[in-house]
């Protein structure tokens, strides 16, 4: 807080989400083009928005250097610091994770020590997921009236877990974990969401294609995917509409309906967070 007090500009977005864990999301616009960045006592994840740039940081690691794209993402750990400088449009957001958040979701989630574990310095990455998830919260938080409890948590959960699974050494580190899908169980639900795409998946279902019950199904799909069972229904669906989208010509309405959508503007909307462009846009690119 006392850094963000030392930009040229109040951040434009700048608040908590509900979540359980202290968790500060903050968006800003226009600031000077050269930041100095102090050792923190928090992780924070960078989401590059605005345009296409060329960021650089110099610190403990090295210089670096890169083109970055809106969507992109540069990750910062605890107790890094940077000088930062940006040639295009200033347009970011920072999500701040205290360790122990971190170590917690390490301990449950992945059953592994925490002290084992680290984050890697990562500069304008591309995740379609992770890209998504943190629109999601910005979305969540620049809309305060609409906060949902149970939703900011699973997104900010889920959020997390798919940056240390892509962004730590925790996926080198993990032996199976308990509780884990059978591998026949495992294939038979992945076989049945393929199979139902264009229809309204519930979790009960897919649970049922497993034969364990719902809650034990939730948390061992996350352990074999990585992602949990939502997020990867949206993960086939947005696939299932850019195979559409590229082997037929078939209206955006009924590529919507095919992959299970809603309806359109909720299949416009999720495509964009993931793919980085809109339906229409992606299918004139190919």
């Amino acid at each position: 807080m006392q850094w963000g007090e030392t930009l040229s500009r109040p951040p434009v977005v700048n608040s908590r989400m509900r979540t359980s864990a202290p968790v500060q999301v903050r968006r800003w616009q226009g600031v000077d083009s050269a930041m100095d960045q102090p050792s923190l006592d928090h992780h924070f994840v960078s989401l590059h928005l605005g345009g296409p740039k060329r960021v650089s940081r110099r610190g403990d690691g090295g210089f670096q250097s890169e083109v970055v794209q809106p969507g992109a993402f540069s990750v910062v750990p605890a107790g890094a610091a940077y000088k930062w400088v940006t040639d295009g449009p200033i347009d970011f957001a920072h999500i701040y994770l205290e360790p122990k958040t971190l170590a917690h979701v390490i301990s449950a989630d992945f059953d592994k020590d925490p002290s084992d574990i680290s984050l890697q310095e990562t500069l304008g990455a591309r995740d379609p997921l992770l890209e998504a998830l943190f629109l999601s919260m910005l979305q969540q938080v620049s809309a305060p009236d609409d906060l949902d409890l149970l939703y900011s948590e699973e997104l900010f959960r889920l959020f997390v877990h798919h940056l240390l699974r892509t962004q730590s050494n925790v996926r080198s580190s993990c032996v199976r974990a308990r509780h884990a899908l059978a591998p026949r169980r495992l294939r038979r639900v992945l076989e049945f969401i393929e199979a139902n795409l264009g229809e309204d998946i519930g979790l009960d279902q897919m649970a049922a294609a497993t034969g364990v019950s719902p809650f034990h199904f939730s948390r061992s799909f996350r352990q074999a995917m990585g992602v949990a069972p939502y997020a990867f229904v949206i993960q086939r669906r947005v696939a299932c509409a850019q195979r559409l989208l590229t082997q037929t010509e078939l209206p955006l309405v009924d590529i919507a309906r095919k992959c299970g959508f809603n309806s359109h503007s909720q299949f416009s909307r999720t495509f964009k967070r993931s793919v980085g462009a809109s339906p229409r846009r992606f299918r004139e690119s190919k």
